[in-house]
Formats: C-alpha cells, sequence, structure tokens
C-alpha cells in the first residue's frame, strides 16, 4: 500500500520539486536599494533619492526596471536624472513621473553589451515637498515579481531569454514631512504643476525618435527603412534587433541613413529591430516602433510589395505602346496581392 502511495505522489513531488527549482533559478544576489537624501523635509524642499544596483556575482546586466509608488498630494516630481549611470537608453513610454497614478516609471537598458560592476546608480530621482502639515509618507516599489514581466526587475540574458536576477523587493522609504509643524485647517491653493524632465545636461536634446519603420527580407538578410527628418542635431541612427520581442541584445552604428541591410542573419528565425536617433553628444531618442520578420520569408515582411513591383516594372520591355501592359502589370500586381492575403490569412 505505502508503495502505491509513494508511486501516485512521485509525479506530484517531482513537479514542486521542478518548480521550486525553477523560482530560485528566477533569482539572484542583486538587490535594488532607495537612498533618500533626507529622511525629514519641510514644505517647499527638495531632496533626492538614489536608486543603487549592487551586483555582487558581477553579472552581465542588460537592463533595470524601477518602478515606484509615491503620495502625489504629499510629493511632487521635479526631474530624473541619469548622470553618471551605466545605463543610458530610456525603456519606450518610460523615464516619468505620473502624478496621477502616484508613481515613478524607470526603464534603462545598458547599450554596450552589458554592466557587470558590482555597484552602480541607476538613477537620480528629485522631489519637492508639497505637503503643510505634519505627515509620514511612504515611496514603495511597485508591482515587484520574481520573473522579468513585473515592473521591478535586474535582467540579464540567459540562453537567449531575459531573466530577472533580482533577489527581492527594494525596501520602503519612510519620509517625515514637516515635523514638528502645527496642523492647520486652512484650504491650500496649489501651484499648476509643472512638467516633470530628464535631466542630461548639456545643451536641450530636441531630437525626434524614429518613425515609420519597415522591414524586408530574403536569404540570411533583413532590409530595414525608416523616415528621415531634417534635424540639425542629428549625427546618426543606431539600430537594435535580438530574438526576443522588446528584448534588443545587438547594436550596429549605421550612420546618417535612412535605409539599412543587415546580414548573417539565419533562414527561418524571427528577429525583432527597434531605431534610435542621436546627436553629437551621444545623446538617444526612444525607441522607434517596433518592427519583426522572419528571414528568408519574405511574407512575413512588412512591406513586401514595395520591392516586388519593382522588380515586376523591370522586368517589362520598352515600346512605344504599352498600354497593355500596363494593364497587365496592375493585373499582376493585384493578383500577386490576392495570392499573399490569401496565405497570410490561411496562416493566421
Amino acid at each position: 500500500m505505502k508503495r502505491l502511495i509513494f508511486s501516485l505522489l512521485t509525479p506530484f513531488i517531482a513537479l514542486t520539486v521542478g518548480l521550486t527549482t525553477l523560482a530560485f533559478a528566477q533569482g539572484g544576489e542583486s538587490t535594488l536599494e532607495l537612498k533618500p537624501s533626507v529622511t525629514q523635509a519641510n514644505a517647499g524642499d527638495e531632496f533626492t533619492v538614489d536608486v543603487i544596483l549592487k551586483n555582487p556575482l558581477q553579472e552581465n546586466i542588460i537592463s533595470v526596471r524601477a518602478w515606484f509608488t509615491y503620495d502625489p498630494s504629499a510629493l511632487e516630481g521635479m526631474n530624473i536624472s541619469f548622470e553618471g549611470s551605466p545605463f543610458t537608453l530610456a525603456a519606450p513610454g518610460e523615464d516619468i513621473f505620473s502624478a496621477a497614478e502616484g508613481r515613478v516609471k524607470i526603464g534603462r537598458s545598458n547599450i554596450t553589451g552589458g554592466m557587470k560592476e558590482a555597484e552602480a546608480k541607476v538613477a537620480s530621482i528629485r522631489f519637492r515637498v508639497k505637503a503643510q502639515n505634519p505627515v509620514t509618507t511612504v515611496i514603495s516599489p511597485y508591482d515587484y515579481q520574481v520573473t522579468e514581466l513585473g515592473h521591478v526587475s535586474v535582467n540579464i540574458i540567459d540562453q537567449g531569454f531575459p531573466v530577472n536576477i533580482l533577489s527581492s523587493a527594494p525596501g520602503d522609504i519612510k519620509l517625515s514631512l514637516n515635523p514638528g509643524a502645527i496642523a492647520t485647517q486652512v484650504p491650500l491653493v496649489q501651484p499648476e504643476p509643472e512638467e516633470a524632465s530628464v535631466d542630461v545636461g548639456g545643451s536641450p536634446f530636441t531630437l525626434s525618435r524614429p518613425v515609420n519603420l519597415r522591414v524586408d527580407t530574403g536569404s540570411g538578410y533583413a532590409e530595414l527603412k525608416w523616415d528621415m527628418t531634417k534635424e540639425e542635431d542629428r549625427a546618426g541612427y543606431f539600430l537594435y534587433y535580438g530574438k526576443t520581442s522588446g528584448q534588443y541584445t545587438r547594436q550596429r552604428n549605421v550612420g546618417d541613413v535612412g535605409r539599412y541591410k543587415l546580414d548573417g542573419l539565419l533562414n527561418g528565425e524571427t528577429y525583432y529591430f527597434a531605431v534610435t536617433a542621436y546627436d553629437g553628444q551621444g545623446r538617444e531618442t526612444d525607441y522607434s516602433d517596433e518592427a519583426g520578420v522572419i528571414i528568408g520569408q519574405p511574407l512575413s515582411s512588412t512591406s513586401p510589395f514595395e520591392e516586388m513591383l519593382a522588380a515586376l516594372l523591370a522586368r517589362i520591355p520598352e515600346q512605344p505602346q504599352n498600354g497593355p501592359l500596363v494593364w497587365w502589370v496592375l493585373f499582376s500586381a493585384f493578383g500577386l496581392s490576392g495570392v499573399v492575403l490569401f496565405r497570410t490569412r490561411k496562416q493566421v
């Protein structure tokens, strides 16, 4: 009887051990710490909170995500500085204050292939005290998860996949505002909120992020195209790519062009691409919208008909009266688009 019970429980024991091992495999020894410049402040005072990454095993860290909650009725977000940080590239839609949500959203990547320092400052967040009465307020991590899917993570690439090695959520910060002040019920007229800024130093950074990124493919290559704007401060573009959506493990400086062919890719593999613009001081815009393609499969391209139609027109012989040929070209193009649309729908 005991043998029967043990044999029935064995698969469940194995599954439990496997899940436990996976959970521990996701974690690591890295930590994020919040270090405030003060723990007490009065109305109108400004102070900073540094986000410090500790990496004792010196893992090759490619990105950090650090979202925190704060009370916007007590604190006003002023700016986020990344001076001296090894994580120089902003994730799309992050590095901002959201007073409506009461959150600071930081998402940064290292563009040199990873950061292995034992300790580094990720960012410095500046607040101003809005509260007039004595109050204790808290700055806390938002949505920490063991995997990389949360909003607080320290990520490496392991066998082509992002893995969060943050061992635990950062601790809360408790701040005492207006200690010793006498509470008053007089209504307070608040000034109009100022737009939060990201302090990168030097002259104002005005480059716009690249738009309308398209990708075509053939055997072993991808060809990228995007719209170029007339901006005197732009020095060129960086191309980012990888095999996981939103996780770009490779970077290439392609110069100040609007079209680039990337060779040496594996047929049948899916690659994802994004582009940034940079100026003469090395400052970059946010990523463009992402474009993906299956290498060697032209029908997975985002603009396949542009090259196909050009090739079709190039094969038409020149002749004085080519009216029927023009109609034949149009008929062929519409027929080709119908076939591609039919094949695409069948693959969905």
